[in-house]
């Protein structure tokens, strides 16, 4: 029923003869888990460790690009181009110090040049990424300033007996509903482009402008992709981002709309919807996470998912995540994540020969 139903879907959708496979991977540049001893101390204070992202997910190293391209470099298509790893990139994050510093009154960020240099594993990540870009293998999409709603962050932070300000000590702000003293929808404060009243709307449209620029300034060009976090945002920020430069907007099939005071308005998206605002849908149609189960390394999932894309002449834009290639918290995460990329590589080049690798900004 559910193959049905997305058959139904792609009807409308972008088509092509052409087997094109992108990758579209999230949340680099993000902080989430400082290490493996910050992640003791939060589970020590209550947070319970129950999603792959909290037992795996940290700040992307050295040790894990260099691995990462390393297997990217292994592989090439019919047209001689490597796999291409769309990184969809957070540039900020919470200036923790200033913030404490401040008797957390205001919010203060830091751009991810200043985060990677804090970060003694992470030192030579950006030159590591502007490599990536040169070598058309690593390709930064925006992600959005911070994964963070900094208004309910901040509202939480300034009672010094909320579990925000325990989380604060280990530098960690992925916080669910159930842990804010104000719990406004079930995504929590990591879905950064979230809003609850005009306000807030009015914040992600200021947040959005800065990420789009501090962007441009890292990289050297305008990101043609915007995926909000957690795939939520309200259409308040939409004139914005095409003013930015922004092509695409990386949303879910079914989309609920967050409106103010609470309200949600349904929407249902295919590839290449275009939408009032001029910014064309993109829809995401195959995953490839190796660390989803402990039996499971995800290849024959991802593989099924891109043969029903191709069946529907679609391109397969491959959902992943960073947490399925970093080693800062357990490194047998990053080797069985690079094993299981490198066996989905070898397997789509195997069934389909004439499969192209593209970078999302280039569909």
């Amino acid at each position: 029923m559910k193959n049905f139903f997305k058959k139904i879907a792609n009807l409308p959708a972008l088509k092509t003869n052409r087997k094109l496979i992108i990758f579209l991977s999230d949340d680099w540049g993000s902080v989430r888990m400082r290490s493996s001893k910050h992640q003791k101390q939060l589970e020590a204070n209550g947070l319970r460790i129950s999603s792959r992202f909290d037992q795996f997910d940290t700040l992307e190293s050295n040790a894990d690009m260099e691995g990462l391209y390393e297997v990217l470099l292994k592989h090439k298509d019919c047209k001689e181009n490597n796999p291409i790893i769309t990184a969809v990139s957070n540039v900020a994050n919470p200036d923790f110090k200033r913030i404490q510093q401040e008797n957390f009154q205001n919010y203060h960020f830091e751009s991810i040049d200043k985060t990677y240099q804090r970060y003694p594993d992470s030192n030579k990540v950006l030159e590591l990424v502007k490599q990536g870009i040169e070598q058309n293998i690593f390709i930064p999409q925006s992600h959005g300033r911070e994964h963070l709603q900094v208004n309910w962050w901040m509202k939480d932070l300034k009672d010094e007996n909320s579990f925000a300000r325990k989380a604060f000590e280990n530098e960690f702000f992925f916080l669910g509903a159930d842990y804010l003293n104000d719990p406004k929808r079930g995504r929590g404060i990591g879905a950064a482009f979230d809003i609850w009243d005009e306000e807030d709307i009015l914040s992600s449209k200021e947040i959005v402008k800065s990420g789009l620029t501090i962007f441009k300034n890292l990289y050297g060009y305008n990101s043609k992709i915007f995926t909000p976090p957690a795939m939520f945002y309200n259409p308040g920020i939409e004139s914005n981002l095409v003013e930015n430069g922004i092509d695409w907007l990386d949303v879910g099939r079914f989309f609920k709309i967050p409106l103010v005071n609470g309200k949600q308005r349904a929407q249902f998206n295919y590839l290449g919807r275009k939408k009032k605002s001029g910014l064309k849908v993109l829809v995401r149609n195959a995953v490839f996470e190796a660390n989803m189960s402990a039996n499971d390394n995800g290849v024959a999932r991802c593989m099924y998912d891109i043969e029903q894309a191709f069946q529907s002449k679609q391109p397969a834009l491959i959902s992943n995540h960073r947490a399925s290639f970093v080693g800062g918290i357990d490194a047998n995460n990053r080797d069985t994540g690079l094993k299981s990329l490198d066996v989905l590589l070898k397997s789509i080049l195997k069934k389909w020969p004439d499969a192209e690798f593209l970078a999302g900004s280039e569909l």
